[in-house]
């Protein structure tokens, strides 16, 4: 028996019981059980896709199905203490694509996606969550994804989580973390070694290491006005593609978000945040400063009472950006390119977040509206439009425009009848389209091409 199959039975058999107990264990009794699992399944297909961190466009076209399986265990003792614990694998089949890729195939591996303990109502005011947990602060801009090397396959942090409870309706997160590039706690033989932290691919690995602390306050006092406040120290060591070694650095966020219900029908939120912080010297490069900031503000425009429940938001998201490599500079001078922190994820778009090497987000200017319509219960179609622009030129591209990005998203229920009782099954079918600017250099001898494009049919399923 192969050691991922050995994983996956002792998960099924640490999962049986979980099911069992749960029916059995007395309403009377402190003790609960519970266990369940998910399944996730796409069908992806890319064409045309930029070349990551530059400003050419290559001819890769990709077409492949991707499954996820993950199973968890939780046990609870009294309303204060519990144990969660779920498994979790991904494997890709690639139909076609230019480089015939057979990584991630079945079975892959098996892995620890989270592994906690919860510790509430400490002197009636903390609540403690110790080990491998996600996170997702806010709207996710900063924090949202401990594992970005890997996709979507994980997105966890190695954590230790406080949420400290000061006001009546107001708390603050206190958060450490510590990720590492590899993850020694699987069973399998995987094709492809999965970097979890890569920003450039190694050899195997970059060995790039992520650390942090956020400080991140919920302030609610204020009826229809919700605001926050954070602070987030990161680091990141040295890290090395297959021949070059590339500088650590320290930054440190500061920002806040606020959220504003001007009346039944309109909102508005605002995020701003600026960093400052240190680039290491490494070989042939000089250390620098860093001074950049990120800005997003929105309106919404809703109707709860008119068919489709129509929403209509109209934003301007802005990450500064910096004319000199985010990797060397010839000067030293300061580096004003956004860093994502802990937001290296396909976020907003799958397309787009090709224009930076593994998520990178940064260099960025994208006014747009979004729309949403509710044709039926929990039938809903949404649409996000508008031009994308660098906020300032690199990779020697010709302008500053970088194209006109369309999505188009329709998600619906799937057997609503048959999992009214437990759990779920959500589906969804997903549209990308970058129309290039003049940041890209899309008509060349080898390429000759105007736009770049992604499609999804996504099947979810929760029991």
């Amino acid at each position: 028996m192969k050691d991922s199959d050995l994983l996956l039975v002792t998960g099924l058999l640490m999962a049986a019981p979980l099911f069992a107990l749960e029916q059995n264990v007395t309403e009377h009794s402190d003790l609960k059980l519970e266990g369940g699992l998910d399944m996730r399944i796409r069908y992806e297909y890319k064409d045309n896709w930029m070349d990551s961190g530059k400003s050419s466009v290559g001819s890769k076209y990709e077409d492949y199905l991707r499954f996820r399986t993950r199973l968890y265990g939780a046990v609870s003792y009294g309303d204060d203490y519990s144990f969660f614990l779920r498994l979790a694998n991904e494997f890709r089949d690639y139909r076609n694509s230019t480089k015939n890729k057979k990584k991630n195939v079945f079975p892959d591996e098996v892995y620890i996606d989270n592994i906690y303990f919860d510790l509430k109502n400490i002197k009636d005011r903390v609540d403690l969550r110790i080990g491998r947990q996600d996170i997702e602060l806010g709207s996710g801009r900063v924090v949202s994804d401990g594992t970005p090397g890997d996709g979507s396959r994980s997105t966890y942090f190695n954590a230790v989580r406080a949420t400290v409870r000061m006001l009546e309706k107001s708390d603050v997160e206190l958060i450490g973390t510590y990720n590492h590039y590899r993850d020694d706690l699987t069973l399998g033989n995987p094709h492809d070694e999965h970097d979890l932290t890569r920003i450039k691919s190694g050899s195997p690995y970059s060995e790039m290491k992520e650390m942090g602390l956020i400080t991140y306050l919920h302030y609610n006092e204020i009826d229809k006005l919700p605001m926050e406040f954070y602070y987030i120290w990161k680091r990141e060591t040295s890290f090395y593609d297959k021949t070059n070694r590339y500088p650590g650095r320290d930054t440190h966020t500061l920002g806040t978000r606020i959220e504003a219900e001007f009346s039944e029908r309109l909102s508005g939120e605002v995020e701003a945040a600026v960093q400052g912080g240190r680039i290491d010297g490494a070989r042939g490069m000089h250390s620098r400063d860093i001074l950049a900031w990120m800005g997003y503000a929105g309106l919404t425009y809703r109707e709860e009472e008119v068919f489709g429940k129509p929403r209509l938001t109209s934003a301007l998201l802005y990450l500064s950006g910096d004319s000199d490599s985010y990797y060397k500079t010839k000067n030293g001078t300061t580096d004003n390119g956004w860093n994502p922190v802990f937001n290296r994820s396909s976020w907003f778009s799958e397309v787009c977040s090709n224009f930076y090497d593994k998520y990178r987000w940064s260099n960025l200017i994208y006014p747009h509206i979004a729309a949403q319509i509710e044709p039926s219960s929990k039938h809903r179609i949404k649409l996000q439009t508008g031009p994308m622009f660098a906020a300032a030129k690199d990779n020697d591209a010709e302008g500053s425009y970088r194209g006109y990005f369309t999505q188009l998203r329709y998600e619906f229920p799937v057997l609503s009848k048959i999992f009214r009782e437990r759990g779920s099954a959500k589906g969804a079918i997903v549209g990308e389209m970058l129309y290039f600017g003049d940041y890209y250099d899309h008509h060349t001898a080898d390429v000759d091409e105007d736009a770049a494009y992604w499609l999804r049919f996504e099947l979810k399923v929760a029991i």
